[in-house]
């Protein structure tokens, strides 16, 4: 008697014909029902690309109702398709009532078992289309795939992956990773239902797999089984969640139970597939599913070792599998079908076991094509496989996850006309691609193969083309691409990173392959050496597999990597990664059921601890900035978070530096800091300034709050913020504060308002938690004195350049106007007339002009000091507009070159080249009496200063920027050489002291 199988009377060793005495079971008329019921109830596969005397017999003789193939079986799409037609021919020749169930598992990504490039769609993996965050991506995906596979013969597909993975631990390795739509229940319920309809709704059976979910399964070399060790309770409110729900829901025609053990449930390590606990009570009884039960395929050393194959076999029918699988092993498959033969002949297994069996898997045969569509099954349009194509395209493109966005674009590494410095350095490892294809003369290839690279090793060619495609992405730099494996880096490695700009470093599978975290970190340490020596070496960190690679940055306590997720490394895959270090592409993938709070939130912190109010907060110190103490390791929080471009020239960084030097009393900035490394965890810049009608009056203004990419969500930013205020409220006695005004403007780029990221409705969620009302849009026309004095409105400003100054002439148009107008144009060396222009009563009504009155009172204060620091080294200038009788000044602008110390309020403006320098134009001003004519006076001034700076440049290329034009001041620019390089807010919102 078995003490394992408890439906199963006799053991199979103890079955002998003798006790079988030659007698047929009553339930069937004859040996050959028999033969035909034991049939229905395997799925079997064989060995070869041709019909084999082992897959005729197990046709012609065992009657089997399923194959599956697989790789072994394949070479392209039409020898499949030829030989799917020959079985199912000779199935028909056997008197065949239905067609036969041709099973294929094709997960996508790089888990296919047959490849074809001229007929096969390659797709992306199940969590590649999770990242796509789109059900409607998944779902044509699941019903492209299934039209493609069943157009050559396939009727059943083993899939959708149901597992959801459980353990987010980067150093454990796990069995199904990228398999899996994710990381929590309702994400994989969510693209799980998709696949599963869209195999519905195509008349292709599907199978969930692998119950009761191998995402939490731990794999341990102590012991020979997957082990999932969750109790039934944990299974069913994790595991099981996706089936309870397609089950429900009608959307699964069959389960597949795997082959792992339960030990919490079972009390023992058998495996699932032959655990009457498992398949029973949990998916019959507990999820009441009464489709098709598959087992795992029981070729498994460690059920060959303990039970058998045959037994096993013989176990899955008596606990509740409708179908057992047997990929391979012709002997195997005989004597389990020979045994199970024997044992519905003496009536060891249950009647009512084999009945159901049987019919389950009657109704699926019923659902398949007839015959004649069976034997007579067209190839698809071009034109269709052109639409799978391009949806190929479009669902890997929005696959692309970027956890860590530093060094992207690499192009802020990169300097114009330096192509023998701007090196990119291509790491990747030598690995065996998980599923290749051997041709008619037995030569193995992979999907990335093109048989051009003879002289590699084997998979050594899989990134090549990578190589290939970035190399001649652009011009302007040159590409190196060595591969690295378990020995780590030679010499000639570190050679190569110590004179690269950018190290992409390629990582696969690092469970499996321990070596690659530590050849990462040895590359870390080498490219920060670099940094050291004022070399931006940054390192870029693409995972091709599983995202927990480097999910958590390796960098310590220096600059971090950047991160991007791929999930595979197919060329579909490969070929979107040149767009998207370049920045031509903007990866909107997102690693599904993982929430992630330090990418890149835009230039401030938005992630507000949502605990602030609550016990256990994190708590900091802010400190006041100190330049000599801070300012190293402030340009690199500015450069790490893409407030400053890496290859800023010396012009913009000397900006930066002289902006944070100043001993101006109206900027003040606070740091929260690492007080071992003095790296700046986060910053607040602020500055004070006074109104332009009550100079006793302060207004504050937030120029930048700024946290470190990799430490938000823990209250820096909070703390910054609450201090900032503190000081404009409490001892400035500011009556408002603006966010991000006009002067000084460090920072244009990423417009909160403008460019509706999730990073930069983080922010906005962040200050809207301190009541910032970013609606706020004020009308003009608004006469109440007390109101417009104190209110400036937001509204759009336009940077723009002209690119070469030497070579622009005045239009004869404006200067006719002019002529017509009579107005005046001269140099102006003292601001004080321009504040006296403020204060005119008529001026103090008009709002708008008092946007630029913080420029010119910065210039007089500095008039008054001793040093003159603006005016007094020829570098800036204002000029004026003077009305032809009186000479009295009706509009200003003021025009400064790199050179100038006003320049370290604009520190973004950058020419590129410290050898040819720019000049700005800023402060634009019109005295509302003239405003009819304020357009005309306004192209005269920045005209009249053109024309100052080409006498001053002598004929040399010089280019020009204008900040802060209005839209309407657009179209006459353009018309005189300008183009728009970005628009921007004056500001985002404010807030009154109340």
């Amino acid at each position: 008697m078995s003490k394992i199988y408890p439906n199963i009377i006799h053991s199979i060793d103890t079955l002998s014909s003798s006790e079988n005495n030659g007698h047929t079971n009553r339930m069937y008329k004859n040996e050959q029902e028999i033969i035909d019921t034991v049939g229905k109830l395997f799925l079997t596969g064989f060995d070869g690309t041709e019909v084999t005397n082992e897959a005729k017999l197990l046709i012609t003789k065992y009657r089997v109702s399923s194959m599956i193939l697989s790789g072994k079986n394949f070479i392209n799409a039409s020898q499949t398709k030829k030989l799917l037609k020959d079985l199912q021919t000779l199935a028909f020749n056997s008197g065949y009532k239905y067609p036969l169930i041709f099973c294929i598992d094709e997960e996508g990504g790089m888990l296919n078992s047959l490849f074809d490039k001229k007929y096969l769609t390659q797709f992306p993996g199940a969590m590649a289309l999770a990242s796509t965050g789109s059900e409607e991506v998944v779902y044509q995906v699941y019903k492209k795939l299934a039209i493609e596979l069943k157009s050559i013969g396939f009727s059943m597909y083993l899939g959708p992956v149901l597992d959801v993975l459980k353990n987010i631990n980067p150093l454990q390795q796990q069995m199904i990773g990228v398999r899996s739509f994710g990381y929590d229940p309702a994400v994989v319920t969510k693209f799980g239902k998709a696949a599963a309809k869209a195999f519905k709704d195509t008349g292709m059976f599907n199978c969930g797999k692998h119950f009761p979910g191998y995402g939490s399964a731990t794999v341990n070399s102590n012991v020979e089984l997957p082990m999932v060790l969750e109790n039934t309770e944990q299974l069913l409110n994790f595991n099981l969640v996706p089936y309870k729900n397609l089950i429900d829901e009608d959307l699964l025609d069959s389960v597949l139970v795997g082959g792992c053990a339960v030990p919490r449930i079972n009390g023992n390590a058998i495996h699932a597939c032959l655990s009457p606990t498992i398949v029973n009570n949990l998916v019959r009884e507990t999820l009441n599913f009464e489709g098709v039960i598959v087992s795992e395929c029981l070729l498994m050393e460690a059920l060959d070792r303990t039970f058998g194959v045959v037994q096993g076999c013989i176990s899955a029918f008596s606990v509740g599998c409708n179908l057992v699988m047997l990929c391979s092993n012709f002997k195997i498959q005989e004597e389990a079908m020979n045994a199970l033969k024997s044992v519905i002949a003496d009536n060891i297994l249950e009647k009512k076991v084999v009945e159901d069996s049987v019919a389950k898997i009657e109704n699926l045969q019923k659902k398949l094509p007839s015959w004649s569509e069976v034997l007579n099954l067209k190839d698809l349009s071009s034109k269709t496989l052109k639409e799978d194509r391009l949806l190929s395209k479009l669902a890997y493109e929005k696959s692309i996850a970027i956890v860590r966005d530093n060094g992207i674009p690499i192009t802020n590494f990169l300097k114009p006309g330096l192509e023998t410095e701007n090196t990119i350095l291509l790491l990747t490892p030598l690995i065996t691609p998980l599923y290749e294809t051997i041709d008619e003369n037995g030569n193995r290839s992979h999907i990335n193969s093109n048989g051009m690279h003879k002289d590699l090793r084997y998979g050594e060619d899989v990134f090549v083309e990578l190589g290939r495609q970035l190399a001649a992405y652009k011009e302007g730099y040159k590409v190196l691409h060595q591969s690295y494996n378990s020995n780590g880096l030679t010499t000639f490695h570190e050679e190569l990173i110590l004179k690269s700009k950018v190290v992409l470093f390629v990582s696969a599978e690092t469970t499996r392959n321990l070596y690659q975290v530590g050849v990462a970190k040895h590359v870390f340490i080498l490219c920060n050496q670099t940094r050291a020596r004022n070399k931006a070496a940054q390192m870029i960190i693409i995972s091709v597999s599983s995202p927990l690679d480097f999910l958590y940055d390796i960098n310590f306590g220096t600059t971090p990597t950047g991160y991007i997720c791929l999930y595979d490394y197919t060329k579909n895959a490969l070929s979107n990664l040149p767009h998207v270090l370049f920045g031509d592409l903007k990866p909107t993938g997102k690693i599904p059921g993982i929430s992630m709070s330090n990418g890149k939130l835009g230039t401030l912190d938005m992630q507000r601890n949502k605990d602030t109010d609550k016990k256990g907060k994190n708590s900091w110190l802010v400190e006041t900035f100190n330049f000599s103490r801070d300012w190293d390791k402030l340009i690199t929080l500015l450069k790490n978070n893409n407030i400053v471009d890496y290859s800023a020239s010396d012009i913009s960084l000397k900006n930066w530096e002289n902006f944070f030097k100043t001993e101006n009393q109206a900027l003040t900035c606070f740091v929260i800091r690492n007080t071992s490394s003095n790296s700046i965890l986060g910053i607040s810049v602020t500055w004070i300034s006074t109104d332009f009608e009550d100079i006793k009056s302060c207004i504050g203004n937030i120029l930048l709050l700024l946290v470190d990419k990799n430490k938000r969500g823990i209250s820096i930013g909070s703390h910054l913020y609450t201090r900032t205020m503190k000081y404009f409220f409490d001892e400035c006695s500011c009556f408002k504060v603006y966010l991000c005004g006009e002067f000084p403007k460090l920072y244009i780029k990423n417009d909160l308002l403008l460019e509706a990221t999730e990073e930069n409705r983080s922010s906005l969620n962040f200050f809207g938690s301190f009541s910032w009302d970013f609606d706020l849009f004020k009308k003009r026309g608004n006469e109440n004195n007390s109101v417009i004095r104190r209110d400036i409105y937001r509204d759009m400003r336009y940077l723009l350049k002209l690119d070469d100054v030497s070579s622009w002439k005045v239009s004869e148009n404006l200067v006719r106007q002019l002529q017509v107008v009579g107005i005046m144009f001269d140099i102006c060396k003292n601001p004080e007339e321009i504040i006296r222009c403020y204060k005119n009563k008529h001026v103090l009504k008009s709002a708008p002009v008092a946007e630029n009155y913080e420029l010119y009172l910065e210039i007089y204060q500095s008039l008054l000091s001793d040093d003159n620091e603006y005016l007094a080294d020829g570098n800036l200038n204002i000029i004026v507009a003077l009305e032809p009788n009186k000479r009295s000044v009706v509009g200003s602008l003021i025009v400064f070159n790199n050179n100038s110390k006003f320049a370290k309020f604009y520190p973004f403006l950058d020419s590129g080249d410290a050898d040819v320098g720019y000049s700005c134009i800023a402060g634009h001003f019109i005295d509302p009496l003239y405003y009819t004519l304020s357009e005309v006076f306004k192209l005269g001034l920045i005209c009249t200063a053109l024309m100052y700076i080409k006498s001053r440049t002598q004929g040399t290329e010089y280019p020009c920027y204008i900040v802060d034009i209005e839209g309407k001041q657009l179209n006459s620019l353009h018309d005189n050489g300008f183009q728009t390089l970005s628009k921007y807010h004056n500001f985002y919102s404010e807030v009154k002291n109340t």
